[in-house]
């Protein structure tokens, strides 16, 4: 089985020095597994967010070194490492100032933003507030989680509006995908979507899927597991 990773850092390709992670179903696991493998390239990695981020203390995110004040301005980050910087919160690390993370491109070689929250919901339509994707952003991955396929969107979509009871099919994901507030809201730079939690999608809903969807790359895998399960790169 193909490397989800693999193949979605080669797609990125030179585009790496400031990544947004968007959308719902899996955007901070992407965010530690791309750190992760950046580091290992020998490429010094901040991991921070645009809005809000889980607290270190009740999230492992896998950096060698954490920040949350000023304290980072004077850091100098050695090949292969992994920091993290948000500001402390009494519930979330917050968001430091987006020109301050835009200062940060000159001394790291990847910036990795988480730039949206849907509060543990596999689905999203966005807000107007929402998401926040600074304009230095080089690539916008954008996370749709197929964890929530056959379930109404009342439950698994955070932000629908319509009947609660709607199953989210193919034509529901479609509209997701498609949708002026869904899944591709506020992308700049090189953009993909990951279709992530695919473990029980089947190889004719992947494809058919597919087939319906022009705007963006989709990568269908686990990022749990690094897995790829199918690709449609347009």
């Amino acid at each position: 089985m193909a490397s989800l990773l693999a193949a979605l850092s080669t797609y990125i390709d030179e585009d790496t020095h400031c990544i947004s992670i968007t959308g719902s179903g899996g955007k901070t696991t992407t965010l530690i597994a791309l750190a992760s493998l950046y580091a290992q390239r020998g490429k010094r990695v901040l991991v921070s967010t645009t809005t809000k981020l889980e607290l270190p203390s009740k999230r492992d995110y896998l950096c060698d070194t954490y920040f949350s004040d000023e304290r980072i301005q004077l850091y100098k980050p050695s090949k292969g490492q992994k920091v993290f910087y948000a500001l402390q919160g009494t519930e979330k690390a917050l968001a430091p100032p987006l020109e301050e993370l835009q200062a940060f491109t000159a001394t790291y070689d990847v910036l990795l933003l988480e730039a949206d929250g849907a509060q543990h919901k596999p689905l999203k339509l966005h807000s107007e507030r929402d998401p926040v994707v600074p304009d230095f952003t080089t690539t916008t991955l954008a996370v749709v989680g197929m964890s929530g396929w056959d379930q109404p969107l009342g439950q698994c979509c955070f932000g629908w509006e319509g009947d609660p009871d709607r199953i989210a099919d193919e034509n529901a994901y479609l509209q997701l995908l498609t949708h002026p507030q869904g899944v591709l809201k506020a992308a700049i730079g090189k953009t993909l979507v990951l279709c992530n939690q695919a473990e029980s999608t089947t190889f004719d809903t992947m494809s058919h899927l597919s087939s319906r969807y022009d705007r963006a790359p989709l990568f269908f895998g686990s990022m749990q597991t690094d897995r790829l399960f199918y690709r449609k790169v347009v």
